[in-house]
């Protein structure tokens, strides 16, 4: 008989019970509320009515029905909700639906005392959602596993026993899936991102293998877990600067992966997710409650986790596809990055990875968010490398960029009703592509050792002599030594800052400065809509000419303020 970690199940319902608790307050003023948050609480509830009956079974019934009906009323006439701009959204209500099947499966397998109303009113709302889902459209690439989980959910939980509706529904799942999960040779969707791995796809893949036998997309989620941990660091973030949606610029927890973790370590012996999984429990729970209805849908979460692997001492991890490079060195972690989508799109832009962190690294609490290096030519920005190069115990990424002027027109003249055309920098009506082009490039090089002994970076350029500036932004408003404070953040001219956070220091040596102020360019793609591209944290800068190499140095302690 397979052995049962109590202690987990007892903890999320106790966790739970707080969640509970403000859901059941807050069910008065729920009008406000969207509808995604409207059915979690609902789900959040129902699983409190069946693992942890007594004493507030009569307030989460009320409660429960009041989310029930308000969420009626935010349903359109067609069947489907709106959010956030998405007017008749099919992947919007396919989130809610989700949810709200997970919520009819567990009432109608449990039946807890009183939910019978909530349950009715949430078939209802599954009935009328069901025609527009098997009809609808997505956006995203997330969205294709979301709309097909849904459908699959209302085949297996609402319409099982209407053969016709069934098989339509099934139906349409099939020509979602043949598009192919979207996943690479690394094991990351194609959108790169951590929130949508752990709160979309890898949810919705394994909902349609239990719901309609497609085991084999669980392979997929294996896949990608195998991926998180090498992407995990020590305080449960998961590096997404090669990420492909919001959480680039974000900080994103593991937590949400707990459930898909605990299944595969418990079904696989798997000690490296167990590892993962047991570091999310040392910490506090943002949402038991979400973790606690995963466990009553699939009980064999609450199985033994197998023995935890450890991490070893010094790794380097690459992820091809992203070119992004992850080392670990003892307690340092360091992530190098080559994989912006800009260079071959030549666009700032959602959906793309946008980022021009080149080096990320943290040891002791101490987080060096970003090292970006910014040239001044032609207003284009930070370096965004197209090449990563694994080499020792770092990586070599190389960036070549192109801009110059046009020689004039030869043939006939420019037409002035035609549109502008795009030289790649900017529009303008010029027939760009008919002149020849006198161009200039700079090729920019900067290689990164990590060690024991901390991080070298080196800075080399070949082309027109210009300026640049480095930026190092590390989290948090900081103490700075050896740095002059100005308007725009620390400059370093001298041969070394030291950057003090609570218990530990970022030491950066590097060879004087020239006197030169440095003016670190956010790119025209920013400045022209009057926007930037600055890192919230403590900033240092420091600047040079392109016709002399830099060296600097980066060395964690753990003296700080």
């Amino acid at each position: 008989m397979t052995a049962i970690d109590h202690d987990y199940r007892a903890r999320l319902v106790t966790d739970a019970r707080v969640s509970g608790e403000r859901f059941v307050a807050e069910a008065p003023a729920c009008s406000a509320l969207a509808p995604r948050p409207t059915m979690r609480a609902i789900t959040s509830l129902a699983a409190l009515a069946i693992a942890d009956p007594g004493g507030h079974d009569a307030d989460r019934r009320s409660a429960a029905t009041a989310y029930a009906s308000h969420l009626a009323t935010l349903q359109g006439a067609d069947g489907l909700f709106s959010s956030s701009g998405n007017l008749a959204s099919p992947p919007d209500t396919s989130f809610s639906i989700n949810d709200l099947c997970l919520a009819v499966e567990l009432l109608h397998r449990y039946r807890p005392d009183g939910f019978d109303e909530v349950e009715a009113q949430l078939l209802d709302i599954a009935r009328r959602a069901t025609p527009a889902l098997a009809a609808g459209g997505v956006h995203t690439p997330n969205h294709r596993w979301e709309l097909a989980s849904a459908l699959g959910a209302l085949a297996a939980h609402v319409h099982a026993d209407d053969p016709a509706v069934h098989a339509v529904l099934v139906d349409r799942v099939d020509t979602w899936l043949a598009e192919g999960i979207d996943i690479d040779d690394d094991g990351q969707y194609s959108e790169r991102s951590g929130i949508y791995a752990a709160e979309v796809t890898n949810p919705s893949l394994i909902a349609l293998a239990d719901d309609l036998g497609r085991s084999e997309l669980l392979d997929h989620v294996r896949r990608n877990l195998h991926a998180l941990v090498d992407l995990v660091e020590d305080d449960g973030e998961v590096e997404n600067v090669h990420s492909r949606r919001q959480d680039q610029k974000s900080v994103y927890d593991v937590e949400q992966y707990l459930s898909p973790l605990r299944r595969f370590a418990i079904a696989d012996g798997d000690g490296d997710l167990a590892r993962v999984a047991l570091q999310i429990l040392g910490r506090p729970l943002r949402e038991p409650e979400r973790h606690l209805a995963e466990l009553l849908r699939s009980p064999e979460l609450a199985g033994a986790l197998p023995a935890s692997s450890p991490r070893a001492a010094s790794s380097t991890r690459l992820f091809g596809t992203s070119r992004l490079l992850r080392r670990r060195e003892g307690e340092l972690s360091v992530s190098l990055f080559a994989g912006s989508d800009f260079p071959s799109t030549g666009r700032i832009g959602s959906g793309l990875a946008n980022s021009a962190t080149l080096v990320r690294a943290r040891q002791g609490g101490l987080v060096l968010r970003s090292l970006r290096v910014s040239p001044a030519f032609f207003s284009t920005g930070s370096l965004r490398p197209q090449r990563l190069e694994p080499s020792g115990g770092g990586a070599v990424l190389t960036e070549t960029r192109s801009s110059g002027y046009y020689d004039a027109l030869a043939g006939e003249p420019l037409s002035m009703t035609s549109a502008p055309d795009d030289e790649g920098r900017f529009f303008a009506v010029m027939r760009f592509a008919d002149r020849e082009r006198f161009a200039m490039t700079l090729e920019s090089r900067v290689r990164v050792d990590v060690s024991t002994d901390g991080i070298d970076v080196e800075l080399s350029f070949s082309g027109p002599a210009t300026r640049y500036a480095v930026e190092l932004v590390i989290d948090g408003e900081l103490d700075v030594e050896g740095a002059r404070s100005t308007d725009d953040g620390w400059w370093l001219d001298g041969d070394h800052a030291v950057v003090r956070g609570v218990g530990a220091a970022l030491t950066v040596e590097t060879e004087p400065g020239d006197g030169v102020p440095p003016v670190f360019d956010d790119g025209e793609q920013f400045t022209y809509v009057g926007g930037d591209d600055r890192i919230p944290g403590t900033r240092i800068l420091l600047g040079g000419s392109t016709t002399v190499p830099r060296r600097l140095r980066l060395r964690f302690s753990e003296s700080g303020r």
